[in-house]
């Protein structure tokens, strides 16, 4: 399938038009359509009829031909009037970038999670629309999905809306008991003072090879994730226990960020993100050799604001070092860290200053533990550090370290207390 990219740029955009189209494009090949010509105007806002002026419609319109394209993808979410009057006039499929990005979402979805979200999502963005698509049907033979046929007294897209909100009342539903599971999941780790690092950073930056590089420089090669070069390679959260130098914490590994996100799926991946907003910690993988580097930076600030993340401690991995350019690159009032998954440049220094950042998590203390509980003297001598151990009247004596999350079995058998 052939695709003309269009895009529209104004004083007030963030984004270079050069950067947004050819992310545009990489969108579009995620999604197996190949584009073949890229249209720009510059307009002080995007027009309200047609997001185009007429004068660049029939210059579309002419590439339509030239290129033999099959759909018009535009750059930006367009209101559902603005997609009905462009396909109108160019008589051919149109869709706006929100839809490409769901699009991508359903297909790479591997989990029951992420596949409730992302329809979620979809839904959400096709019910104000439901009329347009099913104009756009007619026109290319095509079918959306499964809508039963209309009761008497309503209109074909009046029942597709209420199938909708059946279905998005349903997936809600369904979403809400599996948050209440995920809190639970995330309320034991606090419990047990396990330390949540969440990297984080834009799609294909480095995030899963990070976690894997980790992973196999700590000798869990067994626990490697899911790696491609590609956008939004994968759509779930990954959890992965490191022990290392007598500390441990959960790294988890989120999905990738994109300029533009459709705001349906933000909202709608509130339990996958959800492992964002607790961490305590969040290494934000950067593609230092990236041109487009403020952009993407800018981008995965805004969600992390827009999630009430952004005052969370970080650290700024300016990764693919091997590739950079600029050697003097910095990132103005943080931390940051220069980083390499292809060379392993400072491996140890990232794990470091993890450690640095999340706090002890074993405690050393003195306990007493009487004779008659040798089950939990064993329990003891399994998983702490023995400075000293003696056999006095009422029991043995033990100066041991031990992890944080184990300390409450202990507290009442700590000779602090015991004194006090």
């Amino acid at each position: 399938m052939n695709a003309i990219l269009v895009a529209v740029t104004t004083t007030f955009d963030k984004y270079d038009v050069e950067y947004s189209l050819d992310e545009l494009a990489n969108l579009a090949l995620a999604a197996e359509i190949k584009p073949v010509f890229k249209i720009a105007q510059k307009l002080n806002s995007p027009n309200a009829k047609t997001y185009v002026g007429k004068g660049k419609l029939t210059e579309i319109a002419i590439a339509i031909t030239a290129y033999k394209a099959d759909i018009v993808i535009f750059n930006d979410e367009l209101t559902p009037s603005q997609l009905r009057n462009t396909a109108t006039e160019l008589n051919i499929n149109c869709i706006d970038r929100s839809y490409l990005i769901l699009q991508i979402f359903e297909k790479r979805a591997a989990t029951k999670q992420a596949n409730l979200e992302i329809k979620l999502a979809k839904n959400l963005y096709l019910l104000p629309r439901i009329a347009f698509l099913r104009e756009q049907e007619s026109r290319s033979g095509g079918a959306t999905g499964a809508l039963s046929s209309k009761g008497a007294g309503e209109t074909q897209a009046e029942l597709d809306r209420r199938h909708l909100m059946a279905e998005i009342n349903h997936l809600r539903k369904e979403l809400k008991n599996m948050q209440a599971m995920k809190e639970q999941q995330i309320l034991k780790r606090q419990k047990n003072a396990i330390p949540i690092v969440a990297l984080v950073g834009y799609t294909n930056a480095g995030k899963s090879s990070t976690m894997n590089t980790i992973l196999n420089y700590i000798a869990k090669e067994d626990k490697a994730v899911y790696v491609k070069d590609q956008l939004f390679a994968t759509l779930a959260t990954y959890n992965r226990q490191i022990n290392y130098d007598k500390k441990e914490f959960i790294l988890v590994d989120t999905i990738g960020f994109v300029s533009k996100l459709p705001h349906n799926l933000i909202n709608s991946f509130q339990q996958t993100l959800a492992e964002i907003k607790n961490a305590d910690y969040i290494i934000h993988v950067v593609d230092s050799s990236s041109k487009y580097i403020n952009e993407q930076l800018n981008v995965v600030l805004d969600v992390l604001k827009a999630l009430n993340a952004n005052q969370i401690p970080s650290l700024f991995l300016l990764n693919k070092w091997d590739k950079t350019i600029d050697n003097n690159m910095h990132i103005l009032g943080y931390e940051s860290l220069t980083f390499s998954n292809k060379t392993q440049l400072h491996v140890p220094e990232l794990l470091d200053t993890i450690l640095t950042h999340i706090g002890p998590s074993t405690i050393r203390t003195k306990l007493l533990i009487p004779y008659s509980l040798g089950k939990l003297s064993h329990i003891l001598e399994t998983i702490a550090y023995i400075y000293q151990k003696e056999y006095q009247n009422y029991g043995t004596y033990y100066d041991v370290e031990i992890p944080i999350k184990d300390y409450a079995k202990f507290q009442k058998y700590d000779l602090d207390n015991l004194i006090n």
